[in-house]
């Protein structure tokens, strides 16, 4: 309900989250009253006379264009004559873009030209760009505007967003890079031969250094004691690589802001809780901050983490360390 979601069709998580829930009716419940010789404009009515002010009903378990929108269409058009407003219909196979064009016409010419699209059926965020590549593409020979029907379309978000797709095993492996045992934090690492796998030795923080257009330029990982904001100029090492670095002058940088911040201390919440809507506001104002390039779908630019010179050097010279200590030895 935060990374791009509105709201979920879980009840217990809305519950616990404070939103209301937010679904259709099931095809079961339309093959029901098949089953029972009423059909399918019947189990359209049963929902809405149920939900008349949240009707949004799901319309391809038969046929999505020659049965399902047009009884969908006869529920909203009593729906209105009583006064209350349906949300929309929602399409869970076959050609989604296709549909979307197809249905729309159909609400349209019906008068309904603003009611909501749903799509769901296994969506992430390169099909979903897909569907609206092709809308833009498709829907003026139609006679549907591209830009007004993306602009109905909410998506049904389920498989892609609660499953690790793709990578089914989320890796996380716990590494000792300081040690405390009196008052000073001493800092330590492990040296592998595969240079990506050295760790970043010490007690550190994290910043996000903003350019002068105002946008996320890098994020700079720095030892705790370090004062980054007041740093000019700024140097930013690459982890691994020793040769590639860049250097930010003062007139290059409008704002260092502090990424970590304490939660819980000692067992006590010190600091504030937001809620969700405060949550969703951070977070597009993150998205908002990057670059067009890093945001896109296909090939995106890499956005850079790097070390500070302090860190780096830290690195390099327990690294020389540890390898003196064992020719030594």
């Amino acid at each position: 309900m935060i990374g791009g979601a509105d709201f979920s069709s879980n009840v217990g998580a809305s519950r616990v989250a404070g939103f209301p829930p937010k679904g259709t009716h099931a095809h079961s419940m339309v093959q029901v009253f098949m089953g029972l010789g009423e059909g399918e404009l019947a189990a359209f009515q049963a929902y809405a006379d149920v939900y008349p002010d949240e009707c949004l009903l799901l319309v391809d378990t038969i046929d999505t264009i020659e049965s399902g929108v047009p009884n969908a269409i006869k529920v909203f058009e009593k729906l209105r004559k009583t006064g209350h407003k349906p949300v929309g219909i929602r399409l869970d196979s076959g050609d989604l873009a296709h549909l979307s064009i197809k249905a729309a016409k159909l609400l349209n010419d019906a008068g309904f030209p603003d009611l909501t699209i749903v799509l769901s059926n296994n969506l992430d965020e390169l099909v979903i760009w897909q569907i609206v590549t092709q809308i833009q593409e498709e829907a003026e020979r139609y006679g549907v505007d591209p830009d007004k029907l993306i602009k109905r379309l909410a998506y049904g978000v389920g498989t892609s967003l609660i499953t690790s797709a793709g990578d089914a095993a989320l890796d996380g492996v716990y590494k000792l890079v300081a040690i405390k045992p009196d008052q000073e934090w001493i800092p330590t690492m492990k040296i592998s031969e595969n240079i990506d796998k050295t760790l970043n030795p010490g007690n550190k923080r994290v910043w996000r250094v903003y350019d002068s257009r105002g946008k996320a330029t890098a994020d700079l990982i720095s030892l705790y004691d370090e004062d980054i904001q007041n740093q000019k100029p700024l140097i930013l090492r690459h982890p691994t690589l020793e040769n590639k670095r860049r250097t930010l002058e003062g007139s290059e940088i409008v704002h260092i802001e502090k990424l970590l911040v304490p939660i819980i201390q000692d067992g006590e919440v010190v600091n504030d809780l937001p809620d969700i809507p405060a949550i969703r506001e951070t977070l597009q104002a993150d998205i908002d901050a990057l670059d067009p390039g890093v945001r896109r779908l296909m090939n995106p630019h890499l956005y850079h983490v790097s070390l500070s010179q302090k860190l780096w050097d830290l690195k390099q010279e327990l690294k020389k360390k540890a390898r003196n200590d064992v020719f030594s030895g």
